[in-house]
């Protein structure tokens, strides 16, 4: 059997990307909102505060969407990403374990972080070559385990290959194969297996031929024309439950639902899609988190001028999803509670790393102990997080407020002038803040920088490691500054933990977090596309998993526009 059957099925895939080789242009990072509001947010109804007292109902901040209907996305077939595809596989094929390895490439990032535009995921040469072997790894363990995993007595080839079509192939393609479909691959694996007389090595093409199929590599969001819209089919829809909700193939039981024409009500998809957040999708919900604030970068940082750190940083890692374990999934925490919560779930290692001592010392590796009193709390007093977002040998008020300008008050980021002059070499007298404040507050460098290094200069109680420190170059930190939006003042403030207290006050934070939410399940930005319950969101009467669950509500979920 010659590879020629499968650079044909790689020339089909790139038969459906428009783009061919060419590189998109990455969309425009930050500008995911319709308006900017400034005002209050409350408490989540599940989540203690911050101050650890009670959970209420939220507050009313008066947010209303400024969207007159919701946004529909265009018809398109959607390219799974090599984390579905992997993750697909592994979930199609769990008796083959480990024995198969993927040759896929990373996914160009978008400017948001993210892995899944629409737009960046195209299926390149490369790609098909990737794919391609990635298939041939597969069919090489199938071949290797088809006697446990895949058993068929002598003379009953033929059929045991068609039973094989009907599960994997209905789990590959998320859909039954038409009659002409299935014949189409009987008379494939026939072929293969005249020529090769082996049973497992001809079910491995055959599984081959599946997986370099555009119907296993791209997602369809088609649906059948009523007039100006399209309705997507129930096949479609639990395609678009399980890979918007879980990150993988849909199971047979998801499957068996849209075989009954079950996912129609908006009630039944929300629930679907929390359901599968909170058991298979707890990972896909990590990944979102991760592409958002990139702390999983910690692993490989390098701090030379702090000891112990390079030991540590798996730790740190894992100290920051144990955290989000606790705020978003145990807890039910929106973004006030993620980024106000007084506690963490540190190692006992790790505390004694950053000198904790008593409450804050773990009974056990990555126990919920609270953070010192006046030493940061949320997300962003995580070391992982501050550590990734600082320079090899010093903090970084530039990397550290830009996070805020850009992720939580959705500024776009201007592109860097050609003409910055050469920067002179730094005062080691001066501190880290008095080293910014002279290069960066004067002269071409100010009409950037000025937006976001003030935000930055209240982290500076956190060194390159993340670590508290009173002092830097033995003189007092100075942690006192203000947030720029707009041309004007949003706020002063005093250190972390009261900068974080009155950023959540905003309602353009949570305005913000929740479109990043919307552009992340949706693969694209659309605008108005996330509003049925972006209100209950803002105003913290629904943590993350409610929300990220609400938008299988959305019409966007079901419907395309043909206009």
């Amino acid at each position: 059997m010659k590879r020629l059957s499968f650079l044909i099925a790689g020339a089909a895939l790139m038969a459906c990307n428009a783009e061919g080789d060419g590189g998109p242009v990455q969309m425009a990072p930050g500008a995911v909102l319709p308006s900017k509001t400034a005002g209050s947010a409350g408490t989540g109804s599940i989540v203690n505060g911050p101050d650890g007292v009670g959970p209420n109902q939220g507050t009313e901040t008066g947010w209303t969407s400024s969207c007159a209907a919701p946004e529909l996305g265009d018809p398109e077939l959607r390219r799974l990403t090599r984390r579905e595809i992997e993750q697909s596989l592994r979930d199609i094929f769990p008796s083959l374990g480990t024995a198969w390895t993927s040759a896929l490439s990373a996914d160009s990032i978008a400017g948001t972080g993210f892995d899944n535009d629409n737009d960046l995921l195209v299926v390149s040469k490369q790609t098909a070559r990737e794919l391609a072997t990635t298939a041939e790894t597969v069919a090489d363990s199938i071949l290797a385990a088809q006697a446990s995993s895949f058993p068929c007595p002598a003379g009953t080839e033929a059929a045991c290959a068609g039973q094989f079509l009907d599960a994997q192939g209905r789990r590959l393609f998320r859909r039954p194969l038409s009659a002409d479909e299935r014949s189409t691959f009987l008379d494939f694996f026939n072929t293969a297996y005249t020529a090769t007389g082996s049973f497992g090595e001809s079910l491995g093409w055959l599984a081959r031929a599946l997986i370099e199929s555009p119907d296993f590599v791209y997602r369809r969001e088609i649906g059948v024309a009523n007039g100006s819209q399209a309705q997507l089919s129930q096949y479609e829809i639990a395609s678009e439950l399980a890979y918007t909700f879980s990150g993988t193939a849909p199971s047979d039981a998801l499957l068996d639902r849209a075989s009954r024409g079950e996912l129609s009500s908006p009630d039944v998809l929300v629930q679907a899609a929390h359901d599968l957040l909170m058991t298979s999708g707890r990972d896909l919900v990590h990944n979102f988190f991760d592409s958002f604030v990139g702390y999983s970068r910690i692993t490989t940082i390098a701090k030379a001028g702090v000891d112990g750190f390079a030991e540590r940083r798996e730790q740190m890692f894992e100290e920051t999803r144990h955290f989000i374990d606790e705020v978003v999934f145990n807890q039910g925490g929106g973004a006030r509670e993620l980024f106000t919560a007084n506690f963490t779930t540190p190692t006992q290692d790790l505390a004694a790393f950053y000198g904790f001592s008593g409450a804050s010392m773990p009974a056990s590796d990555y126990a919920v102990v609270p953070r010192p009193a006046g030493r940061g709390i949320g997300l962003l007093a995580q070391n992982s997080v501050l550590a990734t977002l600082a320079q090899p040998n010093g903090s970084s008020p530039t990397k550290r407020g830009l996070f805020v300008f850009k992720k939580l008050l959705c500024n776009d980021v201007p592109a860097v002038p050609a003409n910055i002059p050469e920067l002179k070499p730094p005062d080691p007298t001066l501190t880290t803040r008095e080293r910014y404040e002279t290069q960066h507050a004067t002269g071409y460098c100010q009409g950037c920088h000025g937006r976001w290094d003030p935000i930055g200069f209240g982290f500076e109680h956190f060194d390159e490691s993340g670590r508290y420190r009173d002092t830097d170059q033995n003189k007092p930190v100075n942690a006192k500054s203000f947030v720029p939006q707009d041309g004007e003042t949003l706020f002063e403030f005093d250190g972390e933990e009261d900068l974080m207290t009155q950023l959540v006050e905003q309602p353009l934070v949570h305005q913000c977090v929740s479109s990043y939410m919307t552009t992340y399940a949706f693969g694209e930005q659309l605008d108005c596309s996330g509003e049925s319950r972006r209100a209950d969101f803002i105003n913290g009467k629904i943590g993350f998993i409610d929300y990220l669950a609400s938008l299988a509500g959305e019409p966007h979920f079901t419907q395309r526009t043909l206009e």
